[in-house]
Parts: structure tokens; C-alpha cells; sequence
């Protein structure tokens, strides 16, 4: 066999491999004799079929089956001799006949990995935030659950912004119903303008069992690309005005919360645990995103254009996914790869970083470390155990823990070689940033 490789780009090669006829052959009619010693054909004993025959009923097939199967051992043969890390599947093409005594040549294009011969972790810094859980973080949190738990009492008196408002709407397009244009006993807060744009307004001043008609307009940009730019007529019914009143934290709002023992001292300190459980969480992704954003900026690759592109189809399907969990039709949206190209190449950057530095520093995760881990995960769960041998008997499951003990690996390696500089926060601050840096990476 005779291997050549040239460079065709950065990262691209080809791939010429050429393999001598006799190899072919010498492969071709061992098949046939194989093939004569099971087959049974009219008017022939079995094993004592003339080769002629046997060339003439097989021979094109068993030759196209032995050209796979050289092109598949020797492509994984030259690969290897080669040392090359594949980033893409290999493309066959330009295959020459197979021609008596003359030699078979093909042509193979891929794409190769990057070689990320060092880390760069020059002139990183870190900031760690130093926050604690305050009496005030506590109140300020229970502020926010007494407000998840709203008490609606009615009111005989026009609607006002900040009023809890029920009503029946029907909506028309040129005298044309559409679907999502009718609900019955809706419920919605005014000032939270949950509606198109201008639907509020309307109900600011009216009445129970008042009947409203009016029209507005969708927005040009409106997720449902049928219905943008229309103008469309609601015919509403108001069916009742309340107000809100935020719960007393007592003994009977405590026994709703789920708390049956202990009444507001008990709910104070799974309150407190709980942010404090909330504040480490959040700590660590704080870290963790500056971390990763610093690898990037100070560690520049070039990219596979394959793994890219593969990369923003897994983004879109996600895409999909989470569109249709809003009841959006993913035909009714505008779905672009290139709006998420930034995000896909930041996730194949970093996955071909981390993927560097775990190998070169020879990071491995035993098989005890994964268990620990999942026992950790899923120490909330009532059915802990059931969920574990779900997990550890799940190969997809498995590798999401080792990959994230080995993200933990890497971030204190890092961490152990560059300056960290300490910054004091407030729990909310550190808690807010961990979900807008959330928000900011998966836009999706």
C-alpha cells in the first residue's frame, strides 16, 4: 500500500492511497471458492461449479464487495500510519477502474483536528466572589415567595394597572378566526403587558361584565410570522377585577408551603440552607464562566468547519425543541444557522481545549468518583438509589458525569496557575450574574 497526504487547507487533506492488483485478486477468488463450497446451482454438484460460472454469476459483486472492504481497512490503516485525528468523516472519491494488473487508487478528504501543542494561561485573572447569606438576603427571599403565593380578592371598581384581570376575548383577522385567537377565563395582570402591544390598554377603566371591542395591530417581528404586521379585532368580555394581597407569614402559610413540623423557624432555615446551597451553586458558575471565557480569549485555534456546522445543527435542533415547548410551530419561526455560528464555534473551541488539556495532563475519572457523583446529583430525589442504577447502567448518563468531573479537574487546574483575585458581593449580585452568564451562553 502507498499513502500520500497533502495539505489542501489549514486543516483540510487528501488522501491518495494506492493498493496493488494482485492483492485484489488474490481476495477475489478466495470469495469465489468460499462462494462455490456453499451454493447450490441446477445442474452442478456442490463445490464442482466451473469457475467461468461462478465468474460470470458473482464475479462483479464479490469484486465491488472486496473494493469496500480494501478501501475500508486500508483508509483505517493510512489513517493510523499517519497519525492523523480525524475531525470529519473521510469523503471517497475519485476511485480509479479496477483493471487487470494495474493498481487500485482512490482519494480520501476530511477534515483533521487542530494541534494544541501548549496551553496558554498567560495574564489570566479570576475573580472569586466572597458573599455570605444575610438576615436581609433571607427576608428579601421570603419578600419574593410571599409574592409567589398572591391572594386575589375581588373588586367592584374599573380596572386599574396592577389589577389581576379575568376575561373572555375573541380576536378575528378580516372577519377570519385564527388559531390562539380565542380564550375563555384568561387571567393576566395589567402592567405585566403579557399581550400584544396596545391589548392592555383598552381594559385600563373597564368594568366587570363590560363588553369591549377594539383592534390593534401584532408586531412586525411577532414570533408567529403569519400573524405579524396584521391587524387584527378583539370583541372582550371582563368577567371580574381583583386585587393582590401579599400572604402573612404564618403558621397556616408555612403548613402551605409543604411545611407540616416547626412552623416559621423550620421555613427559615430551609430558606436559609437553601441559599446557601443556591450561593455555592452560583459561586462556582460565576468562576466557572470566567474560566472558560478566559481560555478562549487567550488560547486561539483554528476550527474544524465540519464540527462548526455540526455544531449549530445540534443548537437547532435544541432550538426546535424548546420552541415547541412553548407552543410556537417551528414553521412559524424563523430558525437562522447563521445567527448561531458565534455560539457554535465558542462550544467547539472550548470543547477542543478542554479536550487538550485533559489529555496532556493525562486527567482521568474512576469509575467510584462517578458513582460519588451521581449520589450527589440526585440527593433530592426520594427514589435516590432506583435513579442511581438507572444512571450507572446508562452510558449516555455516564459520560455527562465524567464530563463534568473532569470540567471540575480542569477549572482547578487552572485555577491553581493563574491569580485570583477576591471580590466581595452581595449574594444577589453573585446569584444574578450566575443566570445572566447562563443566559448570555445559551441563548437557545
Amino acid at each position: 500500500m502507498r499513502v500520500m497526504v497533502e495539505a489542501t487547507g489549514e486543516l483540510e487533506r487528501r488522501l491518495t492511497i494506492t493498493l496493488p492488483f494482485g492483492d485484489f485478486e488474490s481476495k477475489v477468488q478466495e470469495r469465489l471458492k468460499s462462494i462455490a463450497s456453499r451454493v447450490k446451482l441446477d445442474g452442478f454438484r456442490p463445490g464442482k461449479i466451473p469457475h467461468k460460472v461462478l465468474e460470470h454469476r458473482y464475479g462483479s459483486t464479490v469484486r465491488q464487495e472486496i473494493v469496500d472492504e480494501f478501501i475500508r481497512n486500508s483508509l483505517s490503516d493510512a489513517i493510523k500510519q499517519e497519525s492523523l485525528q480525524l475531525a470529519s468523516s473521510p469523503q471517497i472519491n475519485k476511485l480509479s477502474k479496477l483493471e487487470t494488473d494495474k493498481p487500485f487508487e482512490y482519494t480520501a478528504t476530511f477534515e483533521i483536528l487542530p494541534d494544541i501543542e501548549s496551553i496558554n494561561l498567560e495574564g489570566i485573572k479570576i475573580k472569586r466572589p466572597i458573599a455570605e447569606v444575610t438576615d436581609i438576603d433571607v427576608k428579601n427571599v421570603l419578600e419574593k415567595i410571599r409574592s409567589q403565593h398572591l391572594e386575589w380578592k375581588s373588586v367592584d371598581r374599573p380596572a386599574q394597572e396592577g389589577d389581576g384581570i379575568t376575561i373572555t376575548y375573541h380576536g378575528t383577522i378580516n372577519g377570519e378566526s385564527f388559531q390562539g385567537g380565542h380564550r375563555e377565563n384568561f387571567f393576566t395582570t395589567l402592567g405585566e403587558k403579557s399581550m400584544i402591544d396596545g391589548f392592555e390598554e383598552h381594559l385600563i377603566g373597564a368594568q366587570k361584565d363590560e363588553a369591549l371591542a377594539f383592534e390593534v395591530y401584532f408586531p412586525d417581528n411577532y414570533t408567529h410570522q403569519e400573524l405579524a404586521g396584521k391587524k387584527v379585532n378583539f370583541d372582550v368580555k371582563i368577567i371580574s377585577i381583583a386585587v393582590p394581597h401579599l400572604p402573612e407569614i404564618n403558621n397556616d402559610f408555612v403548613e402551605k408551603l409543604g411545611i407540616k413540623d416547626g412552623g416559621i423557624e423550620t421555613l427559615l432555615q430551609e430558606v436559609r440552607s437553601s441559599m446557601v446551597q443556591n450561593l455555592k451553586q452560583s459561586t462556582h458558575t460565576y468562576i466557572r464562566e470566567q474560566v472558560m471565557d478566559a481560555l478562549l480569549a487567550v488560547n486561539r485555534i483554528t476550527l474544524p468547519s465540519s464540527l462548526v456546522e455540526n455544531e449549530i445543527g445540534l443548537l437547532l435542533e435544541r432550538a426546535k425543541v424548546n420552541l415547541n415547548k412553548q407552543g410556537i410551530r417551528v414553521k412559524d419561526f424563523s430558525l437562522d444557522r447563521d445567527q448561531l455560528r458565534g455560539q457554535a464555534c465558542k462550544r467547539v473551541a472550548l470543547s477542543l481545549i478542554l479536550g487538550a488539556i485533559t489529555e496532556k495532563q493525562g486527567f482521568k475519572i474512576s469509575a467510584e468518583k462517578i458513582r460519588q457523583k451521581a449520589t450527589e446529583l440526585t440527593a433530592d430525589y426520594e427514589n435516590q438509589e432506583e435513579i442511581i442504577r438507572y444512571v450507572t447502567n446508562n452510558r449516555e448518563k455516564l459520560s455527562e458525569i465524567e464530563g463534568i468531573l473532569l470540567e471540575e479537574k480542569i477549572i482547578s487546574w487552572v485555577l491553581d496557575q493563574v491569580e485570583i483575585l477576591d471580590e466581595v458581593m452581595d449574594f444577589e449580585d453573585v446569584v444574578n450574574s450566575r443566570f445572566l452568564s447562563i443566559e448570555e451562553k445559551n441563548p437557545s
